[in-house]
């Protein structure tokens, strides 16, 4: 029974059963039906190692002894590297820039070791109220690696009075926005990975859903498509964004996030004929928690990475 629940549990319920149980790696290792000291995809099903394969150092397509060991001790370190920006896993280099406006962003950067020549595209990773993104992990798996290649940037909103962007939803006085060094370090990350900048895409879940929507509307000359997951925003904005390749999502039974605002929002791009027309699904009975099935859809990152910023 404790085996079949491990199958079907995220990277983060794994560590934390592990914690709880007292599950160590010789235990996750009995997993290896085969014997080869390897964990690999068919071993783990496809849902635990869509989100365990960013542990996979070598990229040798399955996780040793060793993998597994530095998963646990992740959730064994201590308070800094379990606050890791957007609850990346030990795939990302953590790292830190100082803006001109005096505020220093931390954030997790995925570079994939093995690059081609030409350059890759980029894809900005905000996370919710609650610290973490399931798109930074998935991007950064050696499965979609191999797909889509990428750069992968989980950046930190940190405190409770920061957001990504001033919003009429849950704002206030005392809300600061991290927009103005958010937007100076990912310049900075695109010189220094020598990202495309043709192909620059940003997603969100939640609070980085409503983050996604506020960028695109003060920056849309600079994505090429944009998927805010369970976000809202105010509709006058919603010209401003023209240029972006948008889809969005949500569930209809969402009580934090009100399905009315990417459903406004969708309304409001068609009313200001913004081009390329927006796209959104809205899933049946699903409420908060709807970026699992959004970042589960193959589909959504095919049609992303096949977005291109056309230049004037």
């Amino acid at each position: 029974m404790k085996t079949r629940l491990i199958t079907t549990l995220c990277l983060f319920s794994v560590i934390a059963l592990a914690k709880e149980k007292g599950i160590d790696s010789e235990r996750l290792m009995t997993k290896d039906t085969n014997k080869d000291g390897k964990l690999s995809k068919e071993e783990l099903g496809d849902k635990l190692w869509q989100r365990m394969s960013g542990q996979d150092a070598n990229s040798d397509g399955a996780l040793d002894a060793k993998e597994v060991e530095a998963m646990l001790n992740k959730g064994r370190r201590g308070k800094e590297e379990q606050s890791r920006p957007g609850g990346a896993n030990m795939a990302f280099q953590l790292k830190e820039f100082k803006a001109t406006n005096g505020q220093t962003l931390r954030y997790s950067l995925f570079v994939p070791t093995e690059r081609t020549e030409a350059p890759l595209p980029l894809v900005l990773c905000l996370h919710g109220a609650g610290g973490n993104t399931d798109a930074a992990n998935l991007l950064a798996s050696a499965e979609m690696q191999k797909k889509h290649p990428c750069i992968v940037m989980a950046p930190a909103c940190d405190g409770k009075s920061t957001r990504w962007a001033e919003s009429e939803f849950r704002g206030g006085a005392d809300v600061r926005s991290v927009m103005p060094e958010l937007i100076e370090t990912l310049d900075a990350v695109i010189a220094e990975t020598k990202a495309d900048a043709a192909r620059l895409y940003i997603t969100g879940q939640s609070m980085g859903g409503m983050g996604t929507w506020g960028i695109i509307a003060k920056h849309a000359s600079k994505f090429a498509a944009a998927v805010p997951v369970c976000g809202i925003w105010q509709t006058a904005d919603a010209a401003k964004m023209n240029g972006v390749a948008i889809w969005a999502f949500h569930g209809d039974k969402d009580e934090a996030v009100p399905v009315t605002g990417s459903r406004d929002m969708i309304e409001a791009l068609k009313k200001a004929e913004v081009k390329p027309e927006p796209k959104y699904t809205e899933f049946p009975g699903v409420g908060h928690g709807s970026w699992a099935p959004a970042y589960e859809k193959a589909e959504l990152w095919d049609w992303m990475f096949a977005q291109r910023k056309l230049q004037p």
